[in-house]
């Protein structure tokens, strides 16, 4: 695959925050967000070149649905909850986070769902290993994985604990979504949970034209001014690369920092899903990489950790 300069973006385009009543934040019902992402990646699958992959991930997804009358949320302060967005600081931060009893709940929920779909003799080889780990080793790769530090977690295992993550996450954002007036713009890494994004989405309806960042861990979408560099936010021009002008999933290259983040124009796909269609543009990262860029953004079923992620047979 390769990538051409769409389009070179003038930071004085499209720039700073809304003056209407264009939410900053919004967080997601989990159930919609878990249902669109398993239907978008049986989608996908059903006519990728990696269509075993992406049918994997499908089922995780879908385990994703199941399981989520597994998860209990823990009531929030509502004061610490205030005095966190007032400080822009993330009222879930990941850098808290302490194992309970909740994810071994959770992680059983995904496993059942699992089984019960029939996995390939390599995928279930993985879960079976982690599984079979001891509570503390478990434990300690969700925290590497939380902290990006991919390089302490194990690639086949990734998409699992990934997923686990997820479903804690994304089930305790809703509880701070009478808060989100309080966010007042302007992060780069998510600012209910603290995670990095998975990309970024042009939305359509409602939102119709605005950019937002969407969070790898916790699916909450933030407001970021088209234009600018999420990653270090440099006054410079970005530019736009990608397969055709007219592709969903375009890279937006920062040449101060080197980084690039994908954008996805909902208005060319309306099922489009974040994380699926990341997922399923892969190649477009290796292309993007070969022109020298680093990717900025993270989704928790594919990471390149300890060793190579297991792939469906």
């Amino acid at each position: 695959m390769t990538v051409s300069a769409i389009k070179l973006i003038q930071p004085g385009e499209i720039q700073g925050m809304p003056e209407d009543d264009t939410p900053l934040l919004v967080v997601m019902d989990a159930r919609q967000a878990f249902q669109d992402r398993a239907t978008r990646l049986a989608q996908l699958a059903a006519t990728h070149t990696d269509s075993a992959w992406l049918g994997f991930c499908a089922q995780l997804a879908q385990a994703q649905v199941d399981a989520l009358g597994s998860v209990e949320t823990v009531a929030l302060d509502e004061t610490v909850v205030q005095e966190s967005f007032k400080h822009s600081v993330p009222p879930l931060s990941i850098s808290t986070w302490k194992p309970d009893a909740r994810w071994s709940v959770v992680l059983a929920a995904l496993e059942a769902s699992l089984r019960k779909q029939g996995l390939p003799d390599g995928v279930r080889a993985a879960l079976d290993r982690l599984v079979a780990l001891p509570l503390s080793e478990q434990h300690k790769q969700a925290q590497a994985l939380l902290a990006a530090e991919e390089q302490l977690v194990a690639a086949d295992l990734a998409p699992f604990i990934g997923a686990a993550l997820q479903l804690l996450w994304t089930c305790e954002a809703k509880l701070v979504s009478s808060f989100t007036h309080l966010h007042k713009g302007e992060n780069g890494l998510c600012p209910v949970c603290g995670s990095h994004p998975v990309t970024s989405v042009l939305r359509v309806g409602d939102r119709d034209g605005h950019r937002y960042l969407v969070c790898s861990l916790c699916a909450s979408e933030w407001y970021a001014p088209r234009a600018r560099c999420t990653n270090c936010d440099t006054p410079k021009e970005v530019s736009r690369l990608g397969e055709t002008p007219d592709s969903l999933v375009q890279g937006e290259c920062c040449d101060d920092c080197g980084g690039y983040i994908k954008i996805m124009f909902q208005s060319k796909e309306p099922l489009m899903d974040p994380s699926a269609d990341d997922l399923a543009t892969l190649n477009l990262d290796l292309a993007l990489a070969s022109e020298g860029y680093q990717r900025t953004g993270r989704n928790l079923f594919f990471v390149t950790g300890q060793d190579e992620p297991s792939k469906s047979d």
